[in-house]
């Protein structure tokens, strides 16, 4: 039996494993945030010219805690976060498949992110968000803290929402 979300979509969460990244996903990886940002609509030359900050690198892997969701061992999505000590760390990759959203996925990512984070004394979370993203986030507990203006062709005024979560979220 499957639980459904008020969709009728058939929630996630009981197939669903989060897991450390290996070496051989990036390349995968980076693919699956290049689909997550395409699917808000924006054009593929503006997709291009992100193709740096959507790519997750080997030596990412390194410095930065990425954890995967796979549901029945398909990748679903991935988070990166940069640790800090003692103070906030940085969610730098945020990413869920499109065909797995409103599934639970990136509500589970979000809060196995939050609590290695905090379970490692993190004094909070900080995400520059896309603009997409931001409602998922304040759902989740963020609170915004500023905005980054981010224009790109056809939209002169988009901003980057700053968001943090906090423990007491």
């Amino acid at each position: 039996m499957h639980a459904h979300n008020r969709n009728g979509v058939a929630h996630a969460s009981a197939n669903l494993t989060i897991r450390p990244a290996i070496a051989d996903e990036v390349e995968s990886l980076s693919a699956v945030a290049r689909e997550s940002k395409a699917h808000w609509g924006y054009p593929d030359e503006t997709i291009e010219s992100w193709h740096d900050d959507l790519t997750l690198t080997i030596g990412e892997l390194d410095e930065l805690v990425v954890q995967v969701a796979t549901i029945n061992g398909e990748i679903a999505g991935f988070y990166a976060l940069m640790p800090s000590t003692g103070e906030s760390w940085s969610l730098e990759h945020f990413w869920v498949l499109p065909q797995y959203m409103h599934r639970g996925v990136g509500r589970a990512l979000l809060a196995h992110a939050l609590t290695t984070a905090f379970d490692r004394n993190a004094a909070g979370v900080v995400v520059d968000a896309d603009p997409n993203a931001e409602n998922f986030y304040v759902r989740c507990g963020a609170r915004r803290v500023g905005e980054i203006s981010a224009p790109i062709a056809g939209d002169p005024y988009r901003v980057r929402p700053q968001l943090i979560f906090t423990k007491d979220r």
